[in-house]
């Protein structure tokens, strides 16, 4: 994402394709149908940086003159200045605009990234469980890639100003190829065990920058070789038959980064190298005016575009077509102003290495972080913590739509522990019985059940306990293929625990995601099934509960956005109630009529009067914490009002009489 340093090393080429690996990320961050691969602008951009720092090194060596402070003197001048100013913009702005959650947290990534380890924190600390919001919300994600290439600039000078005089020959080209190589292989044997640190971390990118380097070895050592006119032209053309084969056809569907970061990367590598030694048709697009001119702000443009579609997005406004033209236009707007007024004046500069530090680096930096500092102290409210009315809407909205897991009776989990299917707190309902009859199990949308059932457990005279683990299908089988991969290993580990415990319960209530894990797998049902009807055989009761209605058009924190975006419209019209959820259902409640000691029991005509289901409650309360599950509140409602209607309802009058499983089943 840097320009060279000097005018000796410029290339208008260089800046065409920075332009199309700009362009290309905007506009699949924008809307990823039109360019389902342009995510891999960042890697173009790698190769870019790994070539130019490179080139300029290889020069400072072969005269012995580089210097270690110059060096990161003109990264300073050429990559804080613009930086701060995003950071410093966005971070003050989130603590007038966002939730007091996301405000910090954009204040917590604001450090990080003023420390060049932006990669690193949204690798320990981004939330991707269950619950998690949209990454695209979060306005400093996108300075991971600037924490990889700043960590490259921290080691790659030292390992040259150590290796390369020692190793300048064929040595020291095998031992970079290995180490790009490798590099490539280890994103791809990490992927699957943890997707995050391959995405976000230097080691799985180096060979991105590495095959940049390579290409500034061979340049500087051959700069004034004769290569063949066909030769180049058959370079240049596959370079970018390889770059835009990967913007149009690759997808975050792919293994990436890994062995699908070679096309792009090598594409990349094969313009840079040809258009050193000829001016073939590739080129010369790339050094087209406007190509040149939005390669120039491109850097201003990457860090602009993405905290604009993060607050556009925040805000739940929908990018369509004219939206999207508005954004862009306004990005490349903001990028030639901070090119104009920030990067152009900060690399003029010509005070010493001391100077530069302090002025466009220490003190800037200091002022920011303190006030990053500040924001996380308040917890995100900024000035906002001074106002009563807004901490008290905040805090109604939030009381009314807490979901299952924050409560101390709920047992929700990840991974199910034995003290979990002992602990006497998840023991809900007739408090004047000593010994649970029941348990719940499942996953997060039993979890939620659970206000309705302890209603019927207090009024039917039986007590229950719960146990749910997040994405886990509540299978006697593994859950490999019907489980987010990432889930796997804990629905496994959790799986002999839980299956040990439910056997000991005479009455088994089982809900779901029923049509979640139906649509990963067709044959699913079938296969619950077979662990229904073999705890069935065994003597058990099993209930099974219906999935609940999802409501697309309803988002809980639309609300709590809407204290600090008066403009936002939460929508709170009715859906029509799910067809892929009802046909799950209806087969749950088919198998529980022709399956002996099976029931079934489903709440979709309370939420879905007349076909039409609604977040809301007749009194105006929302009913969901998000639009798949219910607030825990809210469940509890639920439950009064059907127990209200008709007593406790059939098949929870049978639990308290149901007979105890054998003894030998039950230890």
């Amino acid at each position: 994402m840097n320009f060279t340093d000097t005018d000796d090393n410029y290339r208008p080429d260089i800046d065409g394709l920075r332009a199309i690996a700009v362009l290309s990320v905007i506009i699949f961050h924008i809307d990823k149908a039109l360019l389902p691969g342009g995510f891999v602008g960042v890697d173009i951009f790698f190769v870019i940086s790994g070539y130019l720092i490179s080139l300029q090194i290889f020069k400072d060596l072969n005269k012995d003159c580089f210097s270690i402070v110059e060096f990161y003197r003109r990264r300073v001048k050429r990559i804080a200045p613009a930086m701060l100013v995003v950071v410093f913009v966005t971070t003050v702005l989130a603590q007038f605009l966002f939730r007091p959650n996301d405000a910090e947290k954009v204040a917590e990534s604001g450090l990080w990234s003023l420390l060049s380890l932006a990669n690193i924190y949204f690798w320990l600390y981004q939330d991707t469980s269950y619950w998690a919001p949209s990454s695209n919300v979060l306005p400093l994600l996108h300075l991971w890639s600037l924490g990889v290439e700043e960590q490259f600039y921290i080691f790659w000078p030292l390992i040259l100003l150590v290796t390369y005089r020692i190793g300048h020959g064929r040595y020291f080209i095998s031992i970079f190829v290995l180490l790009a190589v490798a590099s490539f292989f280890l994103g791809e044997y990490l992927f699957e065990s943890d997707p995050s640190f391959t995405y976000y971390m230097l080691f799985t990118r180096a060979g991105e920058l590495l095959i940049g380097a390579l290409i500034a070895h061979f340049i500087f050592k051959y700069k004034t070789i004769e290569i063949p006119d066909k030769f180049t032209a058959v370079t240049s053309w596959s370079g970018i038959l390889l770059v835009v084969g990967s913007l149009a056809f690759l997808s975050e569907e792919f293994v990436f980064p890994g062995l699908w970061a070679i096309p792009p990367t090598v594409g990349a590598g094969a313009l840079i190298f040809a258009g050193h030694y000829d001016k073939s048709w590739p080129s010369r697009l790339l050094m087209l005016r406007p190509m040149v001119w939005v390669g120039l702000v491109s850097y201003s443009a990457y860090l602009w575009h993405w905290p604009i579609l993060a607050l556009v997005r925040y805000s739940l406004i929908e990018i369509n077509l004219l939206l999207g033209v508005a954004i862009f236009a306004i990005t490349m707007l903001l990028a030639w102003v901070s090119y104009l007024y920030v990067e152009t004046p900060a690399r003029r500069t010509s005070g010493n290495a001391i100077q530069v530090f302090t002025r466009q680096f220490i003190l800037p930096c200091g002022a920011i972080a303190f006030l990053c500092l500040v924001f996380m102290k308040l917890d995100g409210y900024g000035l906002r913590w001074f106002s009563d009315t807004y901490r008290s809407k905040l805090t109604s909205i939030r009381n009314e739509t807490k979901p299952a897991y924050q409560y101390d009776y709920v047992c929700q989990s990840k991974l199910v522990t034995y003290d979990d299917v002992t602990n006497a707190r998840c023991v809900i309902g007739d408090d004047s019985k000593e010994t649970p009859k029941a348990i719940l199990w499942g996953d997060s949308n039993a979890a939620h059940y659970i206000g309705m059932l302890g209603v019927f457990a207090r009024e039917g005279g039986f007590l229950f306990r719960n146990l749910q683990i997040d994405s886990c299908p509540p299978l006697s089988t593994d859950a490999k293929g019907f489980a987010p991969i990432k889930r796997v290993p804990d629905c496994e580990k959790s799986r002999k625990i839980t299956l040990a415990t439910v056997d000991k319960y005479p009455v088994i209530i089982v809900s779901a995601s029923w049509s979640f894990y139906q649509s990963r797998y067709e044959n699913f049902l079938d296969v619950f099934f077979e662990t229904a009807r073999a705890l069935a055989s065994k003597g058990h009761l099993v209930i099974l509960i219906g999935k609940a209605p999802v409501i697309n058009t309803y988002n809980r924190l639309c609300y709590e956005r809407a204290i600090s975006l008066p403009f936002m419209n939460c929508d709170e019209s009715s859906v029509p109630f799910s067809i892929e959820i009802a046909d799950a259902n209806e087969k749950l409640k088919s198998f529980s009529q022709n399956t002996e000691n099976v029931e079934y029991y489903d709440i979709t005509k309370y939420l879905c009067p007349n076909g039409r289901c609604s977040a809301f409650h007749s009194n105006g309360k929302p009913l969901y914490y998000d639009s798949r599950h219910l607030a825990l509140g809210a469940s509890w409602k639920i439950g009064a009002d059907i127990y209200e209607s008709e007593d406790v309802p059939f098949p929870f009058t049978l639990i308290s009489s149901w007979p105890d499983i054998a003894v030998s089943i039950r230890e």
